[in-house]
């Protein structure tokens, strides 16, 4: 970025960009996706989950700020009637699980902080690792505040699925874009 912008800024740049990333997939994801719903909070399909984790591969604190930013904003419509602090907590913790599991997929699989050293076949390895952190530790916190105490495996098992189907194909629609410009990049 340009030098006469400071840090902050630059990182505020980046968490609006990441924030506003996760918002339109979710809605394109409501929309379009509506079909692969299994329950309140649970999708099939979920490609807010991939946005979040490619925010924080790329972006870290500023990339899970404008995420957390984009789904505390959006958490209100889905959890109505659930207390704005209730809401908040679950932001949190869902932006701190991802952050975790990108983290530890980093360091289980020796990937380097600036990427320099990923392959395709770390994606589904690193898209494995952080959803199934993440869907433990919401559903968790889903029996916990008493969101959600039906059907817990179930629960775990579909939002598993839907945040890895989602993050695979936001994670290989990322690494195809990389290909593209390396190869037009390359050929100047």
């Amino acid at each position: 970025m340009l030098q006469s912008i400071s840090i902050s800024s630059q990182g505020l740049f980046l968490s609006f960009i990441a924030g506003s990333f996760f918002y339109f997939s979710y809605r394109i994801n409501e929309g379009l996706l509506s079909w692969a719903a299994y329950s309140q909070g649970i999708s099939l399909i979920f490609l807010p989950a991939g946005i979040k984790h490619l925010s924080i591969l790329l972006a870290g604190g500023w990339g899970a700020l404008g995420c957390f930013v984009a789904l505390f904003l959006l958490a209100h419509e889905f959890w109505s009637g659930i207390h704005p602090v209730i809401i908040l907590f679950y932001c949190l913790v869902s932006t701190c699980a991802t952050w975790l599991g990108v983290w530890l997929s980093l360091n289980i699989l020796n990937i380097r902080s600036d990427l320099g050293n990923l392959k395709f076949i770390h994606l589904p390895q690193m898209d494995f690792i952080t959803a199934t952190i993440h869907a433990i530790i919401i559903n968790v916190f889903f029996i916990a505040t008493s969101m959600k105490s039906s059907h817990a495996f179930s629960n775990y098992f579909a939002m598993l699925l839907g945040d890895y189907i989602g993050a695979f194909i936001v994670l290989t629609l990322f690494w195809f874009i990389l290909v593209i410009f390396s190869k037009k990049s390359n050929k100047y």
